[in-house]
């Protein structure tokens, strides 16, 4: 009878001045023995088997940081993928061949979705990861086993449970409405109109004015820094 293998996958959306949504992705060698930058690589999502004495929490952590560096991030689970076909693709059964004891055996994956600003966090590469970039969602190459469809779950979780609580982890500290409102309109893949999303958070009242400014407004009338207030955010 075939074993089962538990693995996590995580999905990293980051958010930086450029005010594009980007997704953090690696580079790993099909074959570990040959030293050169030569030869065939795949690109995928941050992930690896969970160990059998370790909570999945725990291990997402663990995982994430084993090959990127990043530590200390807002993680969250959003979705089991368990197609008993998705590593049986013959370029993932030929990393699989160079990388398990046991590349046939079915491998069930725990999706976490993690939300950075990117200024905040410098990923290096390591363990089985070559390298590690920055891209962005409209950009998104082919990658390895079924990790395209785990990402478009991922943006389809943050487009239904996007909220201020989640916008905080991907603006840095202080923004303007306007750098809110791209953030929100790339997300959701819709234009709002600038004064009614305006009234609407400053309805909300989850958003507090700084005494900061900066000249990304109009003509004569510098936009207003804005801060989430503290006591909105619920645990995460």
């Amino acid at each position: 009878m075939s074993k089962f293998n538990f693995s996590v996958d995580c999905v990293v959306f980051g958010y930086d001045s450029d005010l594009e949504l980007k997704i953090l992705l690696i580079t790993k060698k099909e074959n570990p023995k040959n030293l050169s930058n030569e030869g065939n690589f795949q690109i995928g999502l941050p992930g690896d088997l969970i160990n059998i004495d370790e909570d999945i929490d725990p291990a997402a952590k663990r995982i994430l940081n084993s090959l990127t560096s990043i530590n200390e991030i807002y993680l969250k689970k959003f979705e089991i993928f368990t197609d008993p076909n998705r590593v049986k693709k013959l370029k993932d059964q030929k990393w699989l061949n160079n990388y398990r004891e046991n590349p046939n055996e079915r491998v069930i994956t725990i999706g976490y979705i993690s939300l950075v600003n990117i200024q905040n966090f410098k990923p290096k590469a390591s363990s089985f990861a070559q390298d590690v970039n920055w891209v962005p969602v409209k950009d998104i190459p082919e990658l390895t086993f079924d990790h395209n469809d785990i990402v478009d779950s991922a943006l389809k979780f943050l487009k239904n449970e996007l909220n201020h609580e989640m916008s905080s982890f991907l603006l840095p500290k202080d923004f303007t409405i306007p750098q809110l409102q791209k953030l929100y309109e790339d997300v959701l893949n819709k234009k709002f109109d600038s004064r009614n999303f305006r009234k609407h958070f400053l309805r909300k009242g989850v958003l507090i004015k700084t005494k900061n400014k900066n000249k990304t407004g109009r003509i004569g009338k510098p936009a207003s820094f804005y801060q989430f207030e503290e006591n909105e955010k619920k645990d995460t």
